[in-house]
């Protein structure tokens, strides 16, 4: 572990010359200059007008996994959850390697989920946030609703906020990068950006101080599912996916070899997937206006692993603290430990009557899609009542003690027994 206090300290009392350009209305808490926006323009293919709700399915009233029950195992047409709006190079697996785009605005809604396909939520149910982009951001949302807001989702278990001391509320400033994708769960079909790589959120504490914390999720589901365990967590091994299949085909496989080989469980894996970034460039700012003769202090505390380096720089003019994250190939994500756990009859038929908004019992109607194929599975140990499926279910992730501190300043790299890429708080006032 590395310390770098005295290059924290240094930058502390660095000054705004020869900085970014920071507009005199800047809110609370922004993307620098115009380094997101570019980078998403960059991200756009050429000829993109519009999301594509085929991305979910031909047959756009479909849903996610109901359709299975709908329109029978043999016809699904909804291959993810969450459809990559821009997809990843190889169109047979279109979420890998997908495009991550950003965008800064004002939260107008947050909530934990009661409910969740717990089968594709390894790290728990989500907590979920309304964003109102920016204008600057405007591009990002979509919904064939009346909604202005862009829905976003992030497992409770990998979003560190209970360590940080800071829950995002409505009204909070917000920052994201990650995948932008369409929720295939709710026909007609929304953008969402699920789950976010990178967020980072601000308020006012006080008319004259601002508090911010931010993070970098360290894993997510590739979306691709495999019957082995262990590729699901060998987060380094390309060549893991060549069999690996959407979930709602991971899904009918799994089925059929739990009954036709006397399985105890039916269960099937997602392949994790080791986030990672280019760069990262905001700016944390006091709230205005600027009391007369008044002058800012700021301080920050940010841990992260090595191959992540943070720059944080206070820009007295502007009122504002610049950070700048940025990962080389040195970085090597925490492996990550396989889990699971059951997922009981009675609350994937919940679930599952919940999507397709009428009720339904799972169990029984595996049974009864397995019979219209010959097949009587009704004494098959997998579907027994108290034999429930079983899911990925991994542990809350951690943190270092401290990590809801934002003083004194620090900067501590190598901290290679955690497994966040980077986190940290920033306060910001006038003095």
């Amino acid at each position: 572990m590395k310390c770098i206090a005295c290059v924290a300290v240094v930058l502390c009392g660095c000054s705004s010359a020869g900085g970014p350009v920071v507009p005199a209305d800047r809110p609370l808490l922004s993307f620098t200059g115009t380094s997101a926006t570019d980078a998403n323009k960059a991200a756009l293919p050429k000829a993109f007008t519009r999301p594509d709700e085929h991305n979910c399915a031909a047959d756009t009233t479909r849903i996610y996994l109901g359709e299975l029950f709908v329109n029978g195992l043999d016809n699904p047409e909804v291959s993810w959850h969450w459809a990559p709006i821009v997809s990843g190079a190889q169109p047979a697996q279109p979420t890998l390697g997908q495009p991550e785009f950003s965008v800064a605005g004002t939260l107008r809604g947050v909530d934990d989920s009661g409910d969740d396909v717990l089968a594709d939520h390894p790290f728990g149910l989500d907590v979920d946030a309304d964003l109102e982009p920016d204008p600057g951001y405007a591009f990002i949302q979509f919904d064939t609703r009346t909604s202005t807001t862009l829905h976003t989702e992030v497992e409770t278990r990998i979003f560190p906020r209970t360590a940080l001391g800071y829950a995002p509320a409505a009204n909070d400033r917000a920052l994201m990068r990650g995948v932008w994708v369409l929720d295939c769960g709710h026909p007609p079909y929304g953008a969402e950006m699920h789950p976010p790589t990178f967020t980072a959120y601000s308020r006012a504490a006080d008319a004259k101080t601002t508090i911010a914390a931010a993070a970098v999720m360290p894993y997510r589901s590739t979306l691709l599912f495999t019957q082995d365990a262990g590729a699901a967590v060998a987060l380094d091994n390309t060549a893991r996916y060549g069999t690996a299949k959407p979930f709602a085909l991971a899904m009918v496989d799994a089925v059929q070899n739990a009954v036709l080989l006397n399985q105890d469980h039916i269960t099937t894996h997602a392949m994790m997937t080791a986030n990672r970034f280019d760069k990262l460039d905001f700016l944390v700012c006091a709230p205005l206006p600027k009391p007369a003769g008044a002058s800012v202090d700021a301080s920050w505390r940010f841990t992260a692993r090595t191959g992540v380096k943070v720059i944080a720089t206070k820009l007295d003019a502007s009122g504002c603290v610049r950070v700048e994250a940025s990962m080389d190939a040195t970085y090597k994500p925490m492996a990550l430990t396989y889990a699971d756990a059951p997922w009981s009859w009675q609350a994937l038929s919940d679930s599952a009557s919940s999507q397709l908004g009428q009720s339904i019992d799972v169990r029984q109607a595996i049974i009864d899609a397995l019979k219209t194929r010959g097949l009587d599975a009704s004494s098959a140990p997998s579907l027994q009542i108290d034999h429930p499926p079983r899911v990925d279910a991994y542990a809350a992730l951690q943190t270092r003690p401290g990590a809801d501190q934002d003083s004194p300043v620090q900067i501590v790299t190598g901290a290679d027994d955690q497994p966040y890429p980077l986190y940290g708080r920033v306060r910001v006032s006038w003095k």
